[in-house]
């Protein structure tokens, strides 16, 4: 090993590639932050919210967009001026309330723990309200989920789809 020279001319030229591939990267990025199109978000104290982040996303989606940049749980209220600044009209408390409760129920990716909106993912040992399964609703003697009461649907027709042919046989006899 000692006999082996060190070939400087290979190691300057490597240098130099490399070099020029990294102001090639370092353009690209200058350029990225000069359009101003880093992301819709910067997660993070301080970030800031650009003004077309939730255009054309519904209340929901924006919701969830916002949870998953930010990775941290916020408030109604907070939620609602998110999403004004990210580009939504301005909707009532009560309105965006009751949506991101239908969606917790409906679709279980959203929850809301004491006031505060986060995602399922990440409390997967919490037991989430919404989205009740089959074995959740609970049961009565025969089986029947508990609440449903009276005849099924659709008995009545039953009955008298099979008995217009006996009426009209004994009628014509």
């Amino acid at each position: 090993m000692a006999n082996e020279s060190i070939n400087y001319k290979a190691v300057l030229a490597d240098i130099e590639s490399r070099i020029v591939k990294l102001q090639a990267a370092a353009e690209g990025v200058r350029m990225i932050i000069a359009q101003g199109s880093a992301g819709p978000m910067i997660p993070g104290p301080g970030g800031k919210i650009a003004p077309d982040a939730f255009l054309k996303m519904s209340i929901p989606d924006a919701t969830k967009k916002l949870l998953e940049t930010t990775r941290q749980k916020h408030s109604t209220q907070a939620v609602i001026d998110a999403l004004v600044a990210g580009g939504l009209p301005q909707s009532k408390y009560t309105t965006v309330y009751s949506i991101l409760r239908r969606r917790e129920k409906e679709v279980g990716d959203l929850m809301n723990m004491k006031g505060d909106w986060g995602l399922t993912e990440w409390y997967p040992n919490y037991k989430n309200k919404g989205k009740a399964s089959k074995e959740d609703t609970p049961q009565t003697s025969h089986g029947m989920p508990k609440g449903k009461r009276g005849r099924p649907k659709g008995s009545k027709n039953k009955q008298r789809e099979s008995a217009a042919p006996i009426t009209s046989v004994a009628a014509s006899a």
